[in-house]
């Protein structure tokens, strides 16, 4: 009995202190816990910043009609207020992602507490982290201040931070924060990111079933992807819609026509940007000026100046011309095939049949070509897979452009270019035809497109080029192509490459001459007009580093008779221009000259100046040539017409070199003087260099050539009365283009495509002619006025400047036909 009553008492003792440590433990546990928790609490951030939350925004470019060029940043992420987000679709997000949204019960919010035992549930029996149970103010908890890594202490936090924001803010708020917030695959934050990434559209012209599909994508954004597993989404999305009229959000008939439609959703990227030289310009100058994180991170708005219409005209035209000097045909130098980019052998054969774009070609296709795979030729045809999505058959039209060398016979046969395998580039057909004259000197080969015409072979040429047009008046820049592909090459010819403008020089000079009052201001005499006669013989100019200057036509020939200023411009004769020149004296032409916008180191002082020896960019030509066309005014070219924060607060572009700035007020000379070489270079269209722009069929365009020495640069500048537009064609390297190589053919042809887009639909009204303009008659033999008392009629009209016309002969008409006879001779 002693015994048994000692075991018995033993037994107490341990259940005593089993008990005793049970509960020191436990109440330890919860001391931990609580002092583990309170810390979390104390380590968490305070959630009154969100109060003036806006996301980080991308940098936005528009076009001049508020078409969106690009976007540059992190990622796409819009702020919209909760209500402008349409109701069904913030019941679509409350029906997939927390139901109990609305609820007043503490178990269901801030936090779902049942909702974490049934995933703590499923996390045991898989033992790992498989399923979350965040209601959408955890969510935000989540996503604005912590990581998505799966840890309890994570959870806690995250709880605990629920319980913060749930404080703080209303539900109307939390929501509107987690709509805005939320990531939704494809570089999308928020549903207005996601509605323009997967449909295009704007949360307000989104259908039910697709406010559904977006509802359905934060559980699991990759897999749920309609782009990429449209099933999948499919099925995430009937889910939603059936939780959605569970939940009495929608009507059963509304269900069911959501439920019927189809998942059509693909990827639209933020803007196809058509002007990148252009935009290009645009960031690297922000990020210069501001910084990248203002740049990209605050939601900069960017209004340009370009027109989407004439960007993309631009583009296309520049490609199109340097192609065709590439495959030589717009040249009297033909042109060699370089050969086929690559050899495909199986199985990179099979995987380029199959649309595998294979690792030979750069990462996007150049300009308008595309990509190739030759299947079988033969002497009539071959047949090409067009990048594995269809056939094309090649005939010898299509490939007869490819010598074997620049001066080889054409080939006779398909199969003597190309053979199976062959991986080439294609662009559709595109016709030339001569147009203005037949002459060698001035013949330019125009090209137009073919309807139907199907493809034909070509290369990615070698030569580069620039085009920009602008306004002429307000200097808006409407068009900035910089070379062949940005794709390529990302330097821009158009702003960057200084390269000798040649004969396209020469309207800058005559303009000196023909401004009679600051000619004779400057204490020059014998002012010229647009009829003064200028010899074209042999000129030897002596230098003062003891060698001589001896200037020679592009012919190559001279002329005993001496030509009128209009035609010396019209024909590019180029020993006269260096007369003319040296008439006016060089000092006085590089001042005048830099009426034009053209710093005076760029203007040589030598007598090659009046032959375009220095070197300028198209931007600067193009500018020049803008005070012609606007009558006297020289325009400040812009690209941005205007940038705001995401707050609409207008960013100053002081110092921005192609900022926005008024049309001038005043010109840089006489209207009557920029209307007298207008009329001049109307000529250059309607007789000289510039006559196949005749194909355009209008009276109101003027414009100059130039070609340089050896043939490395060609150019064509040209207007109307509203949009000047200037064309450079050469290599990068600055060697030669070939023998035959002219502004007329390389540069005229991409300058007529392109005006042909420029101005539709701009009406054909001409030139204006301003008032210090007067008519009179005049003798072409002398470029004298006509004789006084002899029939007006038997003489030809022309304009001059009201009070500097040319002077009257007193000469009797046999005595002056004298003159013309032995000026003919000598």
């Amino acid at each position: 009995m002693v015994m048994a009553r000692g075991a018995g008492g033993s037994r107490r003792r341990w259940i005593f202190w089993t008990f005793v440590v049970t509960v020191l433990l436990c109440a330890g546990l919860v001391v931990g816990v609580g002092i583990w928790t309170w810390r979390i609490w104390s380590d968490l951030p305070p959630v009154t910043q969100l109060e003036n939350w806006h996301p980080q925004e991308p940098l936005r470019i528009y076009a001049d009609n508020g078409r969106l060029l690009q976007v540059v940043g992190p990622q796409l992420r819009y702020a919209l207020p909760l209500a402008q987000i349409p109701k069904p679709l913030q019941e679509a997000f409350i029906s997939a992602e927390d139901s109990k949204f609305y609820s007043h019960d503490p178990l269901y919010y801030p936090v779902s507490f049942p909702g974490i035992l049934r995933a703590a549930w499923v996390d045991l029996l898989h033992m790992a982290p498989v399923q979350g149970a965040s209601t959408i103010t955890e969510q935000v908890a989540r996503n604005f201040y912590l990581t998505s890594k799966k840890t309890v202490t994570r959870k806690v936090a995250e709880i605990l931070l629920a319980y913060k924001v749930s404080a703080h803010f209303t539900r109307s708020q939390i929501l509107a924060l987690y709509l805005n917030k939320i990531y939704l695959g494809e570089g999308a934050y928020g549903v207005q990111a996601a509605a323009e990434t997967y449909y295009g559209k704007t949360v307000s012209q989104l259908t039910l079933s697709e406010m559904a599909t977006l509802a359905g994508l934060p559980a699991a954004p990759s897999y749920f992807n309609p782009i990429a597993s449209p099933r999948a989404a499919k099925t995430r999305r009937d889910y939603v819609l059936q939780r959605m009229a569970r939940l009495g959000y929608i009507s059963v008939a509304q269900e069911r026509s959501a439920l019927a439609e189809p998942v059509r959703a693909h990827y639209h990227a933020p803007a196809s940007n058509i002007a990148p030289y252009a935009t290009d310009w645009i960031r690297n100058w922000l990020e210069r000026q501001f910084g990248a994180v203002f740049t990209y991170r605050t939601g900069l708005r960017v209004y340009t100046s370009i027109d989407p219409t004439d960007q993309r005209a631009a583009d296309a035209d520049l490609a199109v011309g340097l192609e065709n000097y590439s495959m030589g045909l717009d040249s009297m130098d033909p042109k060699a095939w370089r050969g086929p980019i690559a050899q495909l052998r199986a199985p990179a054969l099979s995987a380029a049949l199959q649309g595998q774009r294979p690792g030979q070609l750069p990462h996007h296709n150049p300009a308008n070509l595309h990509w190739g795979v030759v299947l079988k030729a033969n002497a009539r045809s071959a047949e090409v897979s067009l990048e594995g999505r269809r056939l094309l058959h090649l005939t010898l039209r299509d490939v007869v452009w490819a010598r074997s060398a620049p001066r080889g016979k054409p080939p006779t046969a398909v199969d003597e270019v190309l053979q199976r395998g062959d991986l080439i580039w294609l662009r559709r057909y595109v016709a030339t035809t001569t147009a203005g004259t037949g002459n060698p000197v001035w013949g330019t080969k125009v090209w137009h497109d073919v309807p139907h015409g199907g493809w034909q072979l070509a290369q990615i040429p070698r030569v580069q080029g620039a085009l920009v047009s602008l306004n002429s008046r307000s200097g808006a820049i409407l068009a900035l192509s910089g070379g062949f592909s940005y794709a390529l090459s990302h330097f821009d010819r158009a702003l960057y490459a200084y390269r000798q403008p040649g004969s396209g020089f020469k309207p800058f000079v005559y303009a000196s001459v023909m401004d009679a009052p600051a000619y004779l201001a400057s204490g020059k005499k014998h002012y010229l007009t647009p009829v003064s006669l200028i010899a074209d013989t042999p000129l030897v100019i002596p230098l003062g580093n003891g060698q001589v200057y001896a200037p020679t036509n592009y012919s190559r020939t001279f002329s005993r008779t001496p030509f009128p200023v209009w035609e010396d411009l019209a024909d590019s004769h180029n020993v006269p221009s260096v007369r003319l020149l040296m008439h006016a004296g060089i000092p006085y032409v590089r001042r005048y000259v830099a009426r034009f916008g053209i710093p005076a180191r760029q203007i040589p002082a030598s007598p090659s100046m009046a032959l375009g020896s220095g070197e300028v960019t198209p931007l600067q030509v193009a500018r020049g040539y803008a005070v012609f066309s606007s009558g006297g005014f020289l325009p400040h070219p812009y690209l941005i017409r205007k940038i705001v924060t995401a707050h609409g607060t207008a960013v100053s572009l002081m110092g921005c070199p192609l900022g926005y700035r008024p049309p001038p007020q005043h010109t840089v000379m006489p209207p009557g003087v920029a209307f007298l070489m207008t009329r001049m270079m109307e000529r250059v269209i309607r007789e000289g260099t510039g006559v196949a722009a005749q194909i355009l069929h209008r009276h109101d365009l003027a414009g100059k050539t130039g070609t340089t020495n050896h043939e490395d640069n060609a150019w064509f500048n040209g207007f109307n009365p509203h949009i000047t537009t200037s064309v450079w064609v050469g290599y990068d390297d600055n060697h030669t283009m070939g023998t035959w190589a002219a502004g007329a053919r390389q540069a005229l042809p991409i300058w007529i495509r392109y005006m042909r887009t420029a101005l539709k639909g701009e009406p054909d009204v001409g030139f204006f002619q301003p008032p210090d303009v007067v008519t009179a008659h005049y003798d072409p033999r002398t470029g004298t006025l006509a004789p006084d008392g002899d029939p007006a009629h038997r003489y030809p009209a022309g304009h001059f400047l009201a009070g500097y016309l040319p002077p009257r002969s007193t000469m009797g008409e046999e005595v002056q036909s004298f003159i013309h006879a032995l000026m003919r001779i000598f």
